[in-house]
């Protein structure tokens, strides 16, 4: 049976580390939600560095488009933002990205650097996707890694592991292994598990509320679906050049 690991925050994932487990980078609003949109409708593959900069002289060198997002708004040198609507066939099929964002890439990197066996990219739009794939794999250990905000819990990101717990519990395989795990999955079989009472649920986080403020929450019922897309994706690349790409 899976174990899931709830990691809150990307600067406490050196106390949640555990050789041999897969981690699954989540940040629901909205670098996971954008990566998997975008390598589902062709991108060949995401590159995440961490600064503004690195995008810029990395797209710039390489031709690759330019993807960059801080503090919710798409960066004036950037091609594309953070916002999966972006992200049409006809602009990025066949299309390298090298991509920024204020947490979501941040997060990867982390888990990279601190040796993760594998490292994935999680949405509710492929979350039973990547369950068969961690089953397929027979991973015993899993860390959902929150991508949150700038170092601090966001309620959306954690409540993919309880999506993820509450799912396997129900098909008696896997559970919760810490305390966050546990709570999350609490939260989300009591709020969440309706789509609609889901999204009324998160218009009372901190995120949303951003969003909202700078005109962007109307993405917000596309990230919280579940299960619009069957593919599975995750670092494939090196260290250096670590490259996210469709792995299932």
């Amino acid at each position: 049976m899976l174990k899931i690991h709830l990691c809150p925050s990307p600067d406490l994932y050196e106390l949640y580390h555990r050789s041999g487990a897969a981690v699954i980078v989540v940040d629901i609003f909205r670098a996971s939600t954008t990566i998997v949109t975008a390598l589902s409708n062709g991108a060949k593959g995401i590159l995440p560095v961490t600064t503004t900069e690195e995008a810029r002289i990395i797209g710039t060198k390489n031709n690759y488009l330019i993807a960059a997002e801080r503090n919710v708004r798409k960066c004036d040198f950037a091609l594309l933002g953070n916002d999966p609507s972006e992200y049409l066939p006809e602009i990025i099929q066949e299309k390298r990205i090298v991509f920024t964002t204020t947490n979501g890439t941040k997060s990867i990197r982390i888990a990279l650097e601190n040796g993760a066996k594998e490292v994935l990219v999680g949405a509710f739009i492929n979350l039973s996707a990547t369950i068969d794939y961690l089953q397929k794999k027979q991973y015993k250990e899993v860390i959902v890694l929150a991508a949150g905000w700038k170092g601090q819990m966001c309620m959306e990101d954690s409540l993919y592991a309880g999506a993820l717990v509450s799912i396997l519990l129900k098909n008696n395989q896997g559970d919760a292994c810490n305390d966050g795990a546990s709570m999350a999955k609490d939260l989300w079989n009591t709020f969440c598990s309706d789509e609609t009472q889901r999204l009324d649920y998160l218009k009372k986080c901190e995120h949303y509320k951003r969003l909202e403020e700078n005109r962007l929450a109307n993405v917000v019922p596309y990230c919280l679906k579940m299960d619009t897309k069957e593919g599975v994706y995750g670092v494939t690349g090196t260290l250096k050049e670590p490259w996210i790409t469709k792995i299932q």
